[in-house]
């Protein structure tokens, strides 16, 4: 009997077996659809962090159009645990008839069914709208509130496009996915309903910044470019700015010292649909001032190449009026690129230790320009270091966006 209840008693003192951590599932579609190249590349980023970080607590699933899957397919598929599920349910999943039916009966019961159906526990969601009581949880992510901030860069119609759909992601009983402390006080100060329900989630560039050092005198030669550059890495949207930037070089020209600022090498795409004008005009008046040498465009060039050039530049500039969190400003980070930054918030929050200029002063940025070009070029963190400081940001945001999964899932 003694023995019968020491075994017992053993057993009730042995420390009861961790209970297996169940895998979240998280369903995506693409970001943007197949009109925002930061949104791919945001969505990209995030599913090769989750693999890296997250595996056995979260496994990400893509839904893919059949158009779609044409271009992107190949793209995310190494990303994935599980291949891209491909259905024409997904080319207006949470738009048109399906957001019509999400807004009268609160969700669109053939996606619904679809998802389960494929054991989705949460739906990431952006700039669509999946229902007010749709049946599987959903995560909110917005990237900023530009609109409200610069009204003029939309059309009365876009706006209200833009504002509606905000209003419904934020009404009801959703989390909220944002990229910076700055955004979250803008989202519960122009949604206050959101407060107490949004999860800020800063992310990080997931790449080794070993394979991106020591290839400047290659670049050099590709493009042609003198031993001291400025780079400048963005789209030619109007609120990027880019004009600031040229009307500091041809004051410079104005004042005789041209000659002794760095020139500025910019790349990116050249299409503003909001202004399809801008590229060519900007182009005209670099050429019209005699600035062909010290503003100089790229094109569009190879993503390797642009992280290349960011590691070999002696700054990375942004003269951006509003931005959300940047993926540039990310990669200088991981690459240990020196950064001239406009000082607006989102700035500063990502990047205090930048060197920071009024994006409305010719007269800020034209002296900024000078001080860089007289002093040496700054001395870059040693590869060991930097490689340290990056893994630390991609555990953070690991870390962030496992909590706002969790969150959001409920």
């Amino acid at each position: 009997m003694t023995d019968d209840l020491g075994g017992w008693s053993a057993l009730w003192r042995r420390k009861p077996e961790k209970e297996a951590v169940k895998l979240i599932k998280v369903g995506f579609t693409l970001i943007g659809r197949m009109g925002w190249a930061g949104g791919a590349n945001y969505l990209r980023n995030m599913l090769s962090v989750m693999q890296s970080h997250l595996g056995g607590q979260v496994q990400a699933q893509l839904f893919l159009s059949p158009h779609e899957a044409q271009e992107n397919y190949e793209l995310f598929a190494p990303l994935l645990v599980e291949p891209p599920v491909v259905d024409p349910l997904f080319e207006n999943a949470g738009r048109g008839k399906s957001l019509q039916k999400a807004m009268l009966s609160g969700r669109d019961k053939g996606l619904e069914a679809f998802l389960k159906g494929h054991k989705i526990d949460l739906m990431f969601e952006n700039a669509v709208f999946y229902g007010w009581r749709f049946g599987v949880p959903v995560l909110s992510w917005m990237p900023d509130f530009q609109h409200h901030h610069m009204p003029e860069m939309f059309s009365r119609k876009g706006w209200w496009q833009r504002e509606i759909g905000f209003r419904m992601q934020t009404k009801w009983q959703r989390t909220v996915m944002l990229s910076s402390q700055t955004a979250r006080a803008d989202c519960e100060r122009f949604y206050p309903s959101t407060k107490g329900r949004t999860a800020v989630v800063p992310f990080a560039i997931n790449l080794d910044p070993a394979d991106h050092l020591g290839c400047k005198a290659e670049l050099t030669s590709t493009y042609d470019l003198p031993p001291r550059f400025i780079y400048l890495p963005n789209q030619f949207w109007k609120h990027k700015n880019h004009a600031l930037v040229i009307r500091a070089l041809a004051q410079l020209a104005s004042q005789g010292n041209i000659d002794e600022v760095l020139p500025v090498i910019a790349s990116g795409p050249q299409k503003d649909p909001r202004h399809p004008a801008l590229f060519d005009d900007l182009m005209k008046s670099v050429k019209a001032q005699g600035l062909d040498k010290h503003f100089r465009y790229l094109g569009l060039i190879p993503y390797m190449d642009v992280l290349g050039l960011a590691a070999s530049a002696d700054y990375l500039i942004n003269p951006s009026l509003f931005e959300g969190w940047s993926t540039p400003i990310e990669e200088a980070k991981a690459l240990g690129a020196p950064l001239l930054l406009s000082d607006i918030d989102i700035h500063k929050e990502q990047s205090p230790d930048a060197l920071f200029f009024d994006p409305q002063s010719v007269d800020a940025l034209a002296a900024s320009l000078l001080d860089i070009a007289r002093k040496p070029t700054p001395k870059r963190p040693s590869c060991q270091s930097l490689t340290e400081q990056q893994n630390q940001r991609l555990q953070k945001y690991a870390k962030d966006l496992l909590v706002a999964i969790k969150q959001g899932k409920g």
